[in-house]
């Protein structure tokens, strides 16, 4: 279940969006992570904890990713 990124996660090690979009993927995988752990853990609560701070640790990677566009789009506007 991942999601598409407009524009898409940056792979280029020198792009402006690198770090967060790396942000973005480690989320990903901790969340898928916590899901996994889920189907195999007893306690159903801890792993409803997990998943939901893997989930708002994405949405946080998200909204500095959006952050980050809105800024560079204003360097962009101000050259």
């Amino acid at each position: 279940m991942t999601k598409s990124y407009d524009p898409p996660l940056t792979t280029n090690p020198h792009g402006p969006l690198y770090r967060v979009d790396n942000a973005i993927k480690a989320a990903q995988q901790r969340l898928d992570a916590a899901i996994d752990m889920k189907r195999h853990h007893t306690n159903q609560n801890l792993a409803h904890e997990v998943i939901k701070e893997a989930r708002e640790g994405l949405r946080k990677s998200e909204q500095l990713r959006v952050l980050k566009i809105k800024e560079l789009a204003q360097k962009a506007a101000e050259t």
